[in-house]
């Protein structure tokens, strides 16, 4: 089974069990309430209802985000996780103001509320209940990195919380403090309301793409830089969907390392830094060579037109030239393998020759000369080197 499958797996069957629970636990609450006229612990029996009904859009929300990607989202479906948070704080706060106006009416019809005892054990099985689900939900929303399991999480912690403010609230009736009731009613709502508008506020900067903690950007780069022949990792750009982060970075390598070997490095860096930071999802590596560090401080760089770099001609061009520059020496030489390498805005190139199909008893030293003098007509070389095979 895929990764992605089991993290759908995992998220559908905490979402369940919270379901049941907020089921079982708001209706118990609903009917406490109304049988007691305690306008908080309906109100907090409202919020179990409320939590039903975010689990649903949990529930489908997970088996569509952990897909992995396709033609039409090439990123994944992390951002429906995202998306479902930003709802979710929504109907939280359309609730929370549904439940300080009820109590408000309430207060102004002048219905009181009453202490009862099957209200008590409703609002104490609660508070266990909820905050067992809060620990489970939160233990596999850290495992699976899963923003919204933990911010379902904590609307089950806001239950219990809330629930302990209605408990309040009826204690102080049970002494003969009516008002009591009205005034826990009003901190429920005030709590759902600030998790709400955390929840949205936080989803809603990573659906506009803002950067993730910039200590974790630190960290990052201090991975990197922690491997050999791996220097001065920067311009760094990092996303965040669903508390998963895909990042872009530079590395510098040695500047005569070969494609092949920037490739190894590149993947080094990826491999390590997902390996350290399991919230990393991806990591694209741009390499860069080292004689840029040295220099790219104070290279003069033109507001338009072309880098000075791409001034200089491209494999295919340099390759033709060669081609009829050499053409003496094409028997023994790779042409097609020639090495190049773009430093401090000059070219230097390093051309094969193979000593097996040298004419016998040509003398190495002076085809090397004769090779290098050929090449002198070229005005976009700095420095060119023969280097012999033996087989």
């Amino acid at each position: 089974m895929s990764k992605q499958m089991q993290e759908q797996d995992i998220a559908k069957r905490v979402t369940l069990v919270g379901a049941f629970w907020d089921a079982l636990l708001g209706l118990a609450k609903i009917f406490a309430g109304y049988f007691s006229q305690s306008q908080a612990l309906m109100a907090d029996g409202i919020h179990s209802l409320s939590d039903l009904v975010t689990d649903v859009f949990v529930y489908f929300a997970s088996a569509n985000s952990r897909q992995g990607p396709d033609e039409n989202h090439p990123y994944g479906h992390l951002r429906f996780e995202t998306l479902t948070t930003v709802f979710l704080g929504m109907v939280l706060i359309i609730v929370a103001i549904g439940i300080a106006y009820q109590s408000i009416a309430a207060q102004a019809e002048g219905i009181q509320a009453q202490f009862t005892w099957y209200g008590l054990v409703a609002l104490l099985l609660t508070i266990i209940v909820k905050e067992a689900i809060f620990h489970y939900t939160k233990k596999a929303g850290d495992q699976i990195n899963s923003k919204m399991l933990i911010a379902n999480a904590w609307h089950s912690r806001s239950d219990a919380l809330s629930s302990v403010a209605v408990l309040v609230g009826l204690i102080g009736v049970y002494f003969g403090y009516a008002w009591a009731d009205i005034v826990a009613s009003i901190v429920v709502a005030l709590l759902i309301g600030k998790m709400a508008v955390s929840m949205v506020w936080e989803n809603l900067a990573e659906l506009v793409d803002t950067a993730p903690d910039p200590k974790l950007i630190a960290q990052i780069k201090e991975t990197a830089n922690s491997l050999k022949n791996v220097m001065a990792p920067h311009d760094i750009r990092a996303r965040s969907m669903a508390g998963k982060v895909y990042l872009d970075m530079h590395i510098h390598v040695p500047s005569h390392a070969s494609v092949s070997e920037g490739h190894y490095l590149g993947d080094l860096v990826g491999y390590t830094i997902k390996k350290a930071h399991p919230q990393v999802e991806d990591v694209m590596v741009h390499i860069d060579t080292d004689e840029k560090i040295q220099t790219e401080s104070f290279i003069e760089r033109p507001e338009s037109g072309k880098p000075p770099l791409l001034k200089l001609p491209a494999r295919h061009q340099i390759l033709a030239d060669l081609g009829f520059l050499l053409r003496q020496h094409t028997t023994y030489l790779d042409i097609p393998n020639t090495r190049l390498h773009y430093l401090n805005n000059n070219l230097n190139i390093e051309i094969i020759a193979q000593s097996d199909k040298v004419p016998e008893g040509a003398d190495l030293k002076r085809l090397t000369a004769g090779i290098l003098l050929d090449l002198q007509t070229t005005h976009y070389i700095q420095k060119a080197i023969v280097l012999w095979s033996f087989s």
